[in-house]
């Protein structure tokens, strides 16, 4: 089975891999829906058919929010392009990607470990 996680970001999104059992941070994304789209593709060619494995922006609450529903739009279109897509509550996932990484970076590491969370959780891996 393999499985790609998102981290969506309205500047960069956060991609990771589950490919033979270990969950794997890759390149962020910067741009935006086409650029994780193209990203999907190049994906697809390097690991054949998979899941992906959005983070839904959900308040405290539990409640959509602007970005939740940005998101929500995003899973629909990678759906229509023939993916299998799931979302996962990725509340406090960018948190504990700061907390692995000991520090907030600017080149997107914190995105693409925030996404290894995701999947993590989608995966039920602790």
């Amino acid at each position: 089975m393999v499985a790609v996680g998102i981290d969506y970001g309205r500047k960069r999104t956060g991609i990771a891999v589950f490919v033979q059992g270990a969950v794997i941070p890759s390149e962020p994304v910067k741009g935006g829906w086409d650029s994780i789209l193209g990203r999907m593709t190049e994906l697809s060619e390097m690991y054949g058919e998979f899941t992906v494995v959005i983070g839904l922006p959900l308040s405290a609450l539990g409640k959509p929010t602007e970005l939740s529903r940005e998101v929500e739009e995003l899973a629909r279109r990678i759906r229509d392009t023939g993916y299998a897509v799931e979302t996962v509550n990725e509340v406090r996932s960018s948190l504990e990607a700061v907390n692995l990484l000991g520090k907030k970076d600017r080149k997107g590491r914190v995105d693409s470990v925030a996404a290894c969370e995701i999947l993590k959780r989608y995966l039920h891996i602790i």
